[in-house]
């Protein structure tokens, strides 16, 4: 390997390198992707459910479809059932496929329920408001530990759901390994048996979560997210 601290002409490593976007940065001029400006596009919105745990008996959306400036109300019954993960680790893909674009169950507080695009976000929200739901509502889970319990209310009980090593015990994610029992801990002071739990983390971006799509003059769809 050589001697580490050896100084190489990197051109690169080990050099004060000026950021390539950082004027545009500081000055609030980098084009995001809601700073670009695509003349007849549509607005979207989506009708979330208020209830943690609950399947979709019936949806009406004929008085959604009415409403001046609407072009198009989607429900789970108007897309085919397409499972994807929101996880996003590398190829192949070892998370769970659990989730659909919309679906005929809510699983969370603000799961999607149907979508509507329309002209304006006034009759979005407009056709929102016109869409009835009926839901039955489904015994819930809010505890980790309890979720695993026997008898707790299963929460992936579709069939079509891959990668969930213990969809009966509501557990989506497994990872095994062991700490056997060694000199470390007969030579300790103290050994310390605990059982932590994190938080629901997301990383704070620069820009809001938005997606801009459209087709061009060649028909190709371009998807700017």
């Amino acid at each position: 390997m050589g001697n580490v601290s050896e100084k190489r002409d990197f051109s690169v490593v080990n050099k004060r390198l000026v950021k390539i976007d950082s004027l545009a940065l500081a000055c609030g001029t980098s084009q995001f992707t809601d700073d670009i400006e695509v003349p007849g596009l549509l607005i979207g919105r989506i009708l979330y459910s208020p209830h943690a745990h609950a399947r979709i008996k019936s949806i009406d959306t004929a008085a959604a479809k009415k409403v001046k400036g609407v072009l198009a109300v989607l429900t789970h019954q108007d897309l085919p059932r397409v499972r994807h993960t929101t996880a996003g680790q590398g190829y192949p893909e070892p998370s769970p496929y659990d989730t659909l674009v919309l679906n005929d169950k809510a699983r969370f507080v603000g799961d999607r329920v149907a979508a509507v695009a329309a002209e304006t976000p006034e009759a979005a929200e407009e056709a929102l408001a016109k869409i009835k739901v009926d839901y039955e509502v489904l015994p819930a889970v809010f505890d980790t530990l309890a979720a695993m319990e026997p008898g707790a209310p299963v929460i992936h009980d579709e069939a079509d759901a891959k990668n969930i090593p213990d969809a009966a015990r509501n557990i989506c994610a497994k990872y095994d390994f062991e700490v056997k029992e060694s000199e470390w801990f007969s030579e300790a002071d103290v050994v310390l048996e605990r059982t932590y739990k994190t938080h629901w983390a997301q990383h704070c971006a620069l820009e809001p979560h938005v997606t801009i799509t459209f087709f061009d003059g060649d028909g190709r769809l371009v998807i700017r997210t």
